[in-house]
């Protein structure tokens, strides 16, 4: 039997690679060839399960909630939990006021949203002094911090019996339209300001983007968007997750089997696969292979503090719907910014009341909009970042971190996004 599924799969990632042509994507045999078991598959796996053995992350001293490292870190901290029109519980974080303060409302405010498997904790986990939240903070902004639908802190629903199916049914669409001008809302009426900064990550700026098209006051409140690994189409994706998503896209009964029914829980084959496509001596030797984040969104060890890993380990991947994950892999394949194709001219005329989903506009998006991007970054290639910053009305500036091997990640955690990341942001905040 179980020789017999790993011809399945064998013959599935065959199909997969050859499909790929000149892909980055291959099985290099001559390594293989030097292994003691040979060149087969099995001693593929065994190699990488020896290698993916993962940190001590499940102690508490590595996976602290956003609000204790918050207060760890001598700072004040504030949970607020909101629900949304179509009765979803999100949990945002605050930092009102710098450590030693005292809360003032006329201090800006300023909103963080994290990315795609991602949480909160992003903006606190590496400390004073280099997280960017605390740096806010001691910049004299009230901070605040969303968590989106579906990830740690944001996984319940106010009808306690809404079966499985029911409840992971959304992607970054129901995020845009649905959480993020709740929490936008929720953060304004409590500060009794009328205009904020925006900064998103990854997912945080397509969410904001088409939030935009629907709920115009939020463009209008924005007195500046900023966006690290920005994007909405990403039709030259390099992450090997989405290649294969893409490719699969249509075989939901596949997807189900090997990323799971309604949560994102890839199979432990498929993130050995993946590991084989892309982990470096670097990644293996730091135990990140077996994490689909890292996966997700590429490894430079000039920016990684080894010794942070276990606390970001801790915290990552921190969840997401198939269906989310299925909507990048659309884009992938149609090269659109667009809603979630439900796969039937009867479903989508059930969700969008057209047969087609709605493509989204980009004139709308009328605040001004700073974007840093990576030039190795495996989710929104400069291909694709161009192609946004291109489209953008009010787009104030186009910055390349400058850092060839800068990747997605690196955004949230780089050694030196002080000085070529945030340093530059506040500074820009500074005129609007």
């Amino acid at each position: 039997m179980e020789f017999t599924t790993l011809i399945v799969k064998s013959v599935i990632l065959v199909s997969f690679l050859s499909s790929q042509g000149s892909s980055r994507y291959h099985v290099n045999v001559a390594v293989m060839e030097t292994h003691p078991m040979g060149n087969e598959i099995a001693a593929w796996d065994l190699e990488l399960q020896e290698s993916m053995k993962e940190h001590n992350v499940g102690d508490h001293e590595h996976s602290k909630p956003t609000d204790e490292m918050i207060v760890d870190a001598g700072y004040p901290a504030e949970t607020h939990d909101v629900v949304t029109d179509d009765g979803y519980i999100l949990t945002l974080h605050r930092i009102p006021h710098d450590a030693g303060g005292t809360y003032n409302r006329t201090r800006p405010v300023v909103f963080l949203q994290h990315g795609l498997l991602s949480s909160s904790a992003d903006w606190v986990v590496t400390g004073p002094g280099k997280a960017l939240a605390f740096l806010l903070s001691d910049q004299g902004y009230d901070v605040w911090m969303g968590n989106y639908r579906g990830n740690t802190y944001s996984n319940q629903h106010v009808n306690p019996d809404i079966d499985k199916k029911t409840y992971w049914a959304f992607s970054w669409g129901e995020m845009a339209e649905h959480d993020l001008p709740t929490m936008l809302s929720h953060m304004m009426e409590v500060t009794g300001q009328d205009t904020f900064y925006y900064i998103g990550h990854s997912m945080g700026t397509i969410t904001y983007y088409t939030a935009c098209n629907y709920h115009h006051w939020i463009q209008n409140a924005t007195r500046l968007m900023v966006g690290y690994g920005a994007h909405t189409a990403v039709p030259h994706i390099t992450s090997p997750v989405f290649k294969l998503l893409a490719y699969f896209a249509k075989n939901l009964q596949w997807i189900s089997d090997n990323f799971g029914v309604n949560k994102f829980l890839p199979s432990n084959w498929l993130i050995q696969w993946w590991a084989s496509e892309v982990c470096t001596v670097e990644m293996i030797s730091q135990r990140i292979c077996g994490n689909v984040l890292f996966l997700v969104g590429g490894y430079n060890k000039n920016e990684m503090n080894n010794t942070m890993l276990p606390y970001l380990l801790g915290h990552v991947p921190a969840g997401t719907s198939v269906r989310n994950m299925l909507h990048y892999g659309q884009s992938v394949n149609t090269g659109a910014w667009a809603g979630y194709d439900c796969g039937s001219d009867q479903l989508n005329l059930r969700r969008w009341n057209s047969t087609r989903p709605p493509t989204y506009k980009y004139d709308v998006i009328t605040a001004p909009v700073a974007l840093f991007w990576a030039e190795n970054d495996w989710l929104v290639v400069p291909e694709d970042e161009a192609a946004l910053a291109e489209k953008l009305p009010n787009m104030v500036l186009n910055q390349r971190v400058d850092e060839d091997a800068y990747t997605h990640l690196d955004f949230l955690w780089g050694m030196h996004n002080v000085e070529k990341v945030y340093g530059p942001t506040m500074e820009l905040m500074e005129k609007y």
